[in-house]
């Protein structure tokens, strides 16, 4: 994929960048990203990744649009509610760059469309709230050669990880990190212990940054991945910790 004289227009500030090429913004142009999730932590991570160029976008998510979802759910209005999140978040990505293809899917991601959504090659960053659903995701991408960028968010906190073993067999999975999915299951929901607007939006911009990442990987142009790794965020501290994720010999998903 050659560059326009309009991408290097749009994309300027990022091609000046210490290290980062014309070579780099193509590869970001024929990435092919899979967000589930358009809400708190979703919104955000599309706004970026759409204006950073990644060219191929699928949303999927089978809720519709709450009042209760707008003080944090950016790509959103009063004039939304009621309407389906994937459809919805994809025209107004659409609007933000009409370069990136962007298609909706209105439905939850679940066992029986999973294989054919996640397919070889894919990032998808994992925006949802359910144990289960990252449990599924986690087990497909390990499956079909594609890679998860996972984040959650609650209350004033967040955390952001990245598993490679779709695509490295030596590389730890989501399993291997929480290899219960009941003890998954117990985290709090933001509608039962709350979640602050601002929070969504930095890990949602540290979503987009390492999604980038993985587009461009393994060249650490925008810094060092986070595979193998999980970054923790404390927003009322001002405080990050990044613990190492290995992987487990006896995890059920990538121990063979």
């Amino acid at each position: 994929m050659t560059l326009h004289d309009d991408d290097l227009y749009r994309y300027a500030r990022q091609l000046i960048l210490r290290d980062m090429t014309d070579a780099h913004q193509e590869r970001l142009q024929s990435a092919q990203v899979l967000l589930v999730g358009a809400g708190g932590l979703g919104a955000p991570a599309l706004a970026y990744m759409v204006a950073a160029g990644i060219g191929q976008m699928t949303i999927v998510d089978g809720d519709t649009v709450d009042l209760s979802n707008l003080n944090r759910q950016i790509c959103f209005t009063a004039d939304d509610i009621g309407a389906p999140k994937a459809s919805t978040a994809a025209a107004w990505a659409s609007r933000l760059n009409p370069s990136v293809s962007v298609t909706a899917i209105d439905a939850w991601l679940d066992i029986g469309n999973a294989d054919a959504i996640i397919g070889k090659g894919i990032i998808v960053a994992d925006a949802t709230d359910q144990a289960v659903t990252r449990s599924l995701i986690n087990q497909t991408c390990h499956n079909n050669g594609a890679v998860m960028v996972f984040a959650g968010a609650s209350r004033f906190e967040g955390q952001i990880a990245s598993f490679r073993s779709g695509v490295d067999r030596n590389a730890p999975c989501f399993s291997c990190l929480f290899p219960d999915i009941s003890g998954v299951s117990d985290l709090p929901r933001c509608s039962e212990v709350g979640i602050l607007g601002p929070i969504t939006g930095i890990l949602g911009a540290m979503m987009a940054m390492e999604v980038m990442r993985q587009c461009l990987y393994p060249d650490p142009v925008f810094g060092h991945d986070l595979s193998g790794k999980m970054l923790m965020y404390d927003g009322l501290d001002h405080h990050m910790q990044t613990i190492a994720v290995n992987k487990r010999p006896d995890c059920p998903v990538c121990h063979s």
